[in-house]
């Protein structure tokens, strides 16, 4: 009990210089929290994908096309249960700076090869009822203000053009790491006859295939069956499961991603100075006080404890101090990064905050070791003889 009292008497004696070292801890601890959101945010989609979706692209490139008469031979595939399709459909809505995810979907197959969108009844009917309506997502409606029934002007970026769509229904999503909430969908059909008059050469063709296999089927027989279906062709295939596709693109982002780890580890280490440096400074100034309370019984191991257990409460403190910052900060990092288009989930998961706890744990232990061992082989004479 007098090691604890002790203890905070010795983590509050200075507390300008308390709350300094907190306030730099804190923000090492949001910079840490933010570096893992982003990188938990490029991971998500991965970990988050079905395990019975498979994506069929061009062999040679994701921008080129396939074309439309693929979709009746995957569909006699052993294994496979269903096969939707669908394109890009690039639009802005009044300025380059107000673009958006949109997609151009075969609304026969969307709702069951997605069963992650949330949609009522009589929006979704109202939707396939009208093929120059728009199905968008919950976040995007709530950035521009639109409702159900709303008209949208929008210009064309790859599919050339204005148009106008009906808002006819709005989604949330069970799982927005793989259908994002800021997204807009339209039928496939309605962009592929405006393809017909603007874009002749790329009519009838889709930037991708979903395969959905069925239920006892091992995915990789189907994926292999699907590219040897068009091996040699003027079209060859690759095919993936939607988690490797997934973790494709990621992958392709490698070099930063791994800078990020880098970095996450140097603020770590940043962290780790902060304290040493403060801690090196209370141990200096107690010098003489840890020699009286030697000649008092006190033994090394004591020593020790009052150190690390100061070290380990400072620390603490910057972590609850920075994880307190890095939820309102979450938010708005959402917004900043997504530069006023898609906003990402930036969800802030425990595995995150013990992280964070885990990592001022470790700077608290490695920033009282030097002071620790110091104190640990300081004689009762050396002490009492300090002046500091």
């Amino acid at each position: 009990m007098t090691l604890l009292r002790l203890m905070l008497r010795n983590t509050i004696r200075r507390p300008v210089r308390l709350a300094l070292t907190i306030g730099g801890l804190a923000m090492v601890v949001l910079a840490f929290g933010l570096l893992r959101l982003t990188l938990d945010e490029w991971h998500s989609g991965a970990k988050a994908a079905a395990n019975n979706r498979l994506i069929t692209v061009h062999a040679m490139s994701d921008s080129l096309l396939l074309p439309l008469a693929y979709r009746e031979r995957m569909a006699v595939i052993p294994g496979v249960q269903l096969v939707h399709y669908g394109n890009v459909f690039g639009v802005e809505y009044r300025d380059a700076k107000e673009s958006f995810g949109a997609f151009a979907e075969h609304m026969g197959t969307f709702f069951e090869t997605y069963p992650e969108v949330i949609l009522n009844e009589s929006d979704r009917l109202a939707f396939l009822k009208d093929r120059g309506g728009c199905l968008i997502g919950w976040k995007l409606a709530a950035r521009f203000g639109w409702k159900v029934g709303d008209v949208i002007p929008l210009k064309g970026t790859t599919h050339a053009g204005n148009w106008e769509l009906v808002v006819r229904g709005i989604f949330h999503s069970s799982n927005p790491a793989i259908m994002g909430e800021g997204e807009l969908y339209v039928h496939w059909q309605f962009a592929n006859e405006r393809l017909k008059t603007t874009a002749p050469d790329r009519a009838d063709q889709v930037g991708w295939y979903v395969a959905t296999t069925a239920p006892g089927v091992n995915p990789r027989t189907v994926v292999a069956a699907i590219d040897a279906t068009f091996a040699n062709s003027f079209a060859e295939t690759r095919t993936e499961r939607e988690q490797a596709y997934i973790a494709g693109w990621v992958a392709r982002a490698g070099a930063l991603l791994d800078a990020l780890d880098w970095l996450s580890g140097v603020m770590n280490g940043i962290a780790a100075l902060v304290l040493v440096n403060a801690l090196a400074m209370a141990v200096r100034e107690r010098t003489r006080e840890y020699g009286v309370m030697k000649t008092l019984g006190f033994q090394p191991r004591h020593l020790v404890t009052l150190v690390l257990g100061e070290s380990l409460l400072v620390a603490l403190g910057g972590a609850v101090a920075g994880l307190g910052l890095l939820y309102p900060a979450a938010r708005l990092y959402a917004v900043m990064v997504a530069g006023g288009k898609t906003v990402g989930t930036y969800e802030i998961t425990a595995e995150t905050i013990w992280l964070c706890l885990g990592a001022m744990v470790l700077v608290g232990l490695l920033a009282a070791l030097w002071p620790a061992v110091r104190l640990s082989r300081m004689t009762t004479l050396e002490g009492l003889r300090h002046r500091g």
